[in-house]
Order: structure tokens, then sequence, then C-alpha cells
């Protein structure tokens, strides 16, 4: 194996290391406000957090880091095609909730989007 695939897999491992880290972020920020968390075992395009309470419907989200503030939900979509694509056919019931929550940094914190079977939507944070 040459250096340079060996530092490409670290590189691979290293973008999953950060990745799980912004999970437990959003982790952290649940069971702070009340919730029972559960995370998924294998990072997947699918649902990262689960989260309910007793005052609230069960919470399915998917976590990201961005760099930059996203401007529009439609920019979501490009961005993550398959990822949105992955949450939309995630079975529903009455109260559900499926989120796509975007951490952009110290400067702009989180970000939050409803994701609905025919469209996405931007929403109040539960964590800001």
């Amino acid at each position: 194996m040459t250096a340079s695939r060996r530092a490409r897999r670290r590189s691979r491992s290293g973008y999953r290391q950060r990745g799980r880290a912004i999970e437990a972020m959003a982790c952290a920020l649940l069971q702070g406000r009340g919730f029972t968390v559960v995370r998924s075992r294998r990072y997947t395009v699918g649902v990262h957090l689960v989260a309910w309470c007793d005052w609230s419907p069960p919470l399915f989200i998917h976590v990201r880091r961005s760099r930059k503030l996203v401007e529009t939900t439609t920019e979501i979509v490009s961005l993550w095609p398959g990822e949105v694509a992955a949450l939309q056919a995630v079975p529903r019931w009455d109260g559900m909730s499926v989120q796509f929550w975007i951490h952009a940094g110290r400067n702009y914190g989180w970000q939050c989007f409803e994701i609905f079977p025919k469209g996405v939507t931007e929403v109040e944070c539960l964590v800001a």
C-alpha cells in the first residue's frame, strides 16, 4: 500500500470521527433539554439520533457539519441529496418529526430543518 493510499484511508476515518463528534454534541444538547436519546451504531445516510421525552413527540434526527450557513431549503437538497431522500423515505406516524440538523460552526451554531415526504422546511431548533 502506498503512502498516499494510507493517508487517504486515515483522512476518511478522521471524517467519520468528526461526524460522530457532532452527533455527540447534538446528543448532549438534547439530553440537557430533558430528552432521552439513542445514537445509531453505524454512520449512515439515515437517522443518526432518536430522541423522545414526555412533553414532545419523537424526533428522528440526521446531523451534519457545514463550514457555512445554509441559506435556503433548496440548498440542503442540492448539498445532501442522498441524505434528504433517505429521510423522506422514513415511515411516519402522527406527531413524529424527521429533522436534518446542521452545525455551521461557532459563528452560526445550529440550523434545523423538518424533512417531509414531499419537501423541506426550516424550523426553530430545540437546542438553539
